[in-house]
């Protein structure tokens, strides 16, 4: 092939600009303002702001805080091995490779949302109970209370229930809910625990932070699955990784828009729903579970549901010294994020950019 000529190389270097000269307007100005206040794209070096996704930190619940990340590390209720109150310091730092675009909607969630990592939990005591009921429940009871979307990083699936508490005390309703997991975790007390990883949903249930009957648990399987009785017995739908596999991601979907409706609803995503090949950092590892992109088309799926809040649990990143999975939990993590986004704009019918310097 002959070397390119003079005329074809200073047609091509016309295209070439500087770093940040995007073409894209709305990626241009994001990058205008919030390089300016601290925002960076280099992953190895120090961080201004080192929260999830590099979001501004601030603890106090605020009239202009659309989305607030809380980080739950807690695992004394954990029925495998421990290691996941590591989840949320992990998923922070593996947070630095994704965003701020989402690639496949091309929405920037800080662009749309006035968006906060609040930081982890204040433990008060050291028991299990107190941990749940009470210290993380008050945070999200404050934060609902405050009209808050929430987003919740584990910590062991027991988390939920107190996320799931509060919000419920705070917006003073019961909600549907989306459960995509290996386990449906609506077993008995077990070992003397009533409130545990594996019994979160049956006690959310028993106490009214959820309806069963607008419940859809997605990606079910293994062999715990004879402990699940309850999940059938009160009307949860119960969809198996089999199911997700054999009739795709597009049933599933209308099938959560079908069962869980317009009323308020809440996301919860045990990152065991993913399968155990690409998902081995987690307290309850499965074969034959998810694929990151049917997770991903579920999860993106879900855009027109009245959710309120969401989390994702069970990251254990001890099990995973690779990193992988770390990787693909904050990718999630992510998406998760930017579902609220859109979400929360829909249901204010407008936007607020997040601001990294308080005015």
């Amino acid at each position: 092939m002959p070397k390119a000529s003079l005329a074809t190389l200073a047609q091509l270097r016309r295209r070439d600009k500087a770093a940040f000269d995007f073409a894209e307007p709305t990626i241009a100005q994001f990058f205008d303002r919030a390089l300016d206040e601290g925002y960076s794209l280099d992953t190895n070096g120090f961080l201004a702001n080192p929260g999830f996704f590099q979001a501004p930190h601030r603890r106090s619940p605020h009239a202009e805080t659309d989305i607030a990340m809380v980080g739950c590390p807690l695992d004394l209720g954990a029925i495998g091995l421990a290691g996941a109150r590591h989840g949320p310091q992990a998923i922070r730092e593996g947070s630095r490779n994704f965003g701020p675009v989402n690639d496949l909607t091309g929405a920037i969630p800080f662009d749309q949302c006035s968006i906060v990592d609040y930081g982890d939990v204040t433990w008060t005591r050291t028991d299990l109970v107190t941990r749940v009921s009470n210290d993380i429940a008050s945070v999200f009871r404050e934060l609902g209370s405050a009209g808050i979307t929430t987003l919740s990083c584990g910590g062991e699936h027991t988390t939920t229930y107190g996320a799931l508490k509060g919000l419920s005390e705070a917006h003073d309703d019961t909600f549907g809910l989306v459960h995509i997991d290996a386990h449906c975790d609506t077993m008995a007390t077990w070992g003397g625990d009533t409130i545990n990883d594996g019994s979160v949903f049956r006690q959310a249930v028993l106490e009214g932070f959820i309806d069963p009957t607008r419940s859809v648990q997605i990606g079910i399987r293994g062999r715990a699955s004879f402990l699940w009785e309850f999940s059938h017995d009160v009307g949860m739908t119960v969809i198996t990784s089999d199911e997700v596999y054999e009739k795709g991601t597009r049933y599933v979907i209308d099938k959560a828009h079908e069962i869980v409706g317009q009323d308020k609803a809440y996301c919860s995503f045990d990152v065991d729903g993913l399968d155990s090949s690409i998902m081995m950092g987690t307290t309850g590892p499965e074969p034959f579970g998810l694929s990151a992109r049917q997770a991903r088309a579920i999860l993106y799926g879900l855009r027109g549901l009245n959710l309120i809040g969401a989390d994702l649990v069970e990251l254990n990143p001890n099990r995973d010294p690779t990193g992988a999975s770390t990787h693909l939990a904050a990718a999630m993590f992510f998406e998760l994020l930017c579902l609220l986004a859109d979400t929360r704009v829909k249901q204010t019918q407008s936007t607020r950019p997040t601001q990294w310097h308080e005015r």
